[in-house]
């Protein structure tokens, strides 16, 4: 037995003998079909893997707002944009780093300093996509709370970054996404 190309590409299968006998080409474009078929059912499970989330939402056990302890707004600031992808490449594995003074200055920011009592850590937070909105930080209990407010629709999370000056390091950290109309 043997394939032998014939007239415009054809396949056709020899049998001992040289009698033809089949054409194969509309059977192999068949095979293709069920082979790109079978690729895209494959993948599917992939596509609809959860992907592990950038910060977790506040559970109810983190308790209200009125029992956490503000973090002053001169104590953060957020990643600029054209240093989002870096500080996503650095918090890939872990929800907050400590940082290094020097790092304040890659992150745009060399006039920035933390208390002596305070640690600069990158920690993930998330925004809702609304370029009105602001940052808040607060401690509930040994977790931090990443807080974003702004006005206007929910849009659904965006990830991003801030520099923080800490007291501590954060057990956990959470985040809150609200907006209003």
């Amino acid at each position: 037995m043997a394939f032998e190309a014939v007239r415009g590409g054809s396949l056709f299968l020899l049998v001992q003998g040289g009698r033809l006998r089949r054409r194969l080409t509309p059977a192999l474009g068949h095979m293709k079909n069920i082979a790109a078929l079978t690729l895209i059912v494959l993948s599917f499970p992939a596509l609809a893997a959860p992907q592990e989330k950038w910060l977790a939402p506040l559970p109810a056990s983190a308790g209200g707002w009125a029992s956490w302890v503000h973090i002053p707004s001169d104590a953060f600031f957020e990643v600029p944009a054209d240093k989002l992808a870096a500080a996503e490449r650095r918090l890939s594995a872990e929800a907050f780093l400590t940082q290094k003074h020097s790092d304040l200055q890659y992150f745009n920011h060399p006039n920035f300093n933390c208390p002596s009592s305070t640690k600069p850590y990158l920690v993930r937070a998330y925004t809702n996509g609304n370029t009105n909105g602001a940052f808040s930080l607060h401690w509930a209990g040994p977790d931090l709370v990443v807080s974003y407010g702004s006005l206007g629709g929910g849009n659904p999370p965006v990830k991003s970054a801030l520099v923080a000056c800490l007291s501590k390091s954060p057990r956990t950290v959470f985040s809150a996404l609200s907006s209003a109309l």
